[in-house]
Formats: structure tokens, C-alpha cells, sequence
């Protein structure tokens, strides 16, 4: 693929990007409405997304003081998720398993 064939197909999908999102349709729909193959889509909205928002390459180290209400925490309690830029989330995070966490969360950076 060439240069400004690769800058077309940014540009194409950058502008479709943004069509979607001020449309307010599903993703799933607007795909369908302009004739777009979905994974392409998603693939594209990732690639800009990244683009646009950097991921800090220095991790600022710190820690922030968590209060449990007692009146929150139910027998059906799946535990703390957390949701990273990318898209990836951990989810059903438990102090039983935040060794496997620690060692996803290594692995993922």
C-alpha cells in the first residue's frame, strides 16, 4: 500500500468515525447504513482512538485512599473491575486473586 493510499484510507475512516459518533446510531447500524464491514470499523475506531489519546509511557506512581461503605458490599459482590484505554477490562477483582491480577496487569503493560 502506498503512502497516500494509506493517508486516504485514514482520512476515510477518520471521517466515518466521526460521522458515527454525531449520528447517534449503533455502531452495528451506521456499519449497515453506509454499506461498512464492522470489524473493519471497530479496528479503525480503535486505531484512531489510540491516536488520539497516547498512553503515558511514564506510569505516575501513587496511591489513593479507598473507603468501603459496609452498606455496598453483598453476598453477591463480584468484586472491583478495572477498565484500561484500550479496552481491555479485568473484572471480578478479589484480594484471593490479586496476585494473578498483579501479574495480568505486568503482562498487559
Amino acid at each position: 500500500m502506498t503512502s497516500t493510499e494509506k493517508t486516504h484510507n485514514h482520512d476515510f475512516w477518520k471521517l466515518h468515525v466521526a460521522q458515527w459518533q454525531a449520528s447517534g446510531l449503533s455502531q452495528a447500524s451506521y456499519c449497515r447504513q453506509q454499506a461498512l464491514h464492522p470489524p473493519q470499523f471497530s479496528y479503525w475506531k480503535r486505531k484512531l482512538w489510540v491516536a488520539c489519546n497516547p498512553v503515558e509511557l511514564e506510569p505516575v506512581a501513587g496511591f489513593a485512599r479507598v473507603q468501603v461503605v459496609a452498606d455496598s458490599i453483598t453476598p453477591s459482590s463480584s468484586g472491583l473491575s478495572l477498565c484500561f484505554p484500550d479496552g481491555i477490562q479485568l473484572r471480578g477483582i478479589t484480594q484471593g486473586n490479586m496476585t494473578l491480577i498483579q501479574q495480568l496487569i505486568e503482562v498487559l503493560r
